[in-house]
């Protein structure tokens, strides 16, 4: 476990717009227990993000292979391959390839996750901040971003004390007492109701009481919004039996409104880079019937 003074993430945006009220920076925290089938960065599932490969930023110069003392890069008749069983996450080919750097996720060969003090992490933002104090606010997410609730707490409250808007995006598969530990210093909580996991298609009764009990834990302290959202997956969050589930949830708890979240057309870019299949592969034509379906359902229930 990390410890309470340094947070790990994966990544930063800058200036979205989709993550919480008005311009937000959005803060991507490493590490989540569930496996959902329809993650769309399953990078950031494990502790650590494994090496990702981008291939079409390779330029064919062999250095990652000379680099690597574990056969970890393979050429062959003009293909680079990563052999996954010998890398080690040294970063020793990132540090070589001239296309990559460990600070900028850019570049065919990438190290995503970053471990930092809070401290740290807060002076990098603080002038990103000022810049969005008006607007809009910062925005925590993940993987889940309360498997790190201490130092995340620590951070959430340096915002704060800033007069930064604060939101928490989490699956809401906690324990309370983690989210205790944010509660006096979250204005938006952005909760996705993940009433299955894995494979699993149908609602899972221990995931509803889970999120049951979230929700009723965080709606009883004043002042805070509760954002519903709700990945649009064919086959997994639009049967009847989950989309009710979803409906009696609204009914039973002030959650200010319900947002849908397309199914990503981009969502196996990170599967390819970690050299591994996505479960659930992109089809234009059922994501949009899908998304209309699931609107149509959830019309009482979605708020403007």
């Amino acid at each position: 476990m990390i410890e309470d003074t340094i947070i790990s993430y994966f990544n930063i945006s800058w200036l979205s717009e989709f993550d919480g009220p008005g311009k937000r920076i959005v803060v991507f925290l490493q590490g989540c227990q569930l496996d959902c089938a329809w993650c769309h960065s399953p990078q950031s599932q494990p502790s650590k993000s494994p090496l990702l490969f981008f291939n079409q930023f390779c330029i064919g110069c062999h250095r990652c292979e000379s680099a690597c003392k574990n056969n970890g890069h393979i050429f062959v008749n003009g293909g680079h391959f990563i052999n996954r069983q010998h890398c080690t996450g040294c970063g020793s080919c990132v540090e070589a390839c001239p296309t990559s750097s460990y600070n900028l996720n850019t570049g065919a060969l990438q190290l995503p996750t970053k471990e930092v003090e809070v401290s740290s992490l807060f002076k990098m933002l603080k002038p990103q901040l000022e810049l969005v104090k008006n607007s809009g606010g910062i925005t925590f997410s993940g993987g889940e971003p309360l498997l790190q609730s201490g130092a995340l707490a620590m951070l959430a409250k340096l915002c704060k004390e800033m007069g930064i808007h604060t939101a928490v995006e989490t699956s809401g598969i906690v324990e309370i007492a983690d989210a205790d530990k944010l509660l006096p210093y979250v204005d938006t909580w952005l909760v996705g109701f993940r009433l299955n996991q894995g494979i699993n298609k149908e609602p899972s009764p221990e995931m509803e009481s889970i999120t049951y009990k979230f929700l009723s834990h965080i709606s009883k302290k004043e002042g805070i919004e509760i954002i519903g959202r709700i990945p649009v997956i064919p086959g997994y969050t639009n049967n009847d039996d989950y989309l009710t589930k979803v409906k009696e949830l609204m009914d039973e708890f002030p959650v200010n409104r319900l947002e849908l979240l397309p199914h990503n057309p981009e969502s196996a870019h990170y599967y390819k880079a970690m050299g591994i299949k996505p479960i659930i592969p992109y089809n234009k034509e059922l994501a949009e019937s899908t998304y209309r379906y699931m609107k149509e359902s959830l019309e009482i229930a979605i708020l403007s």
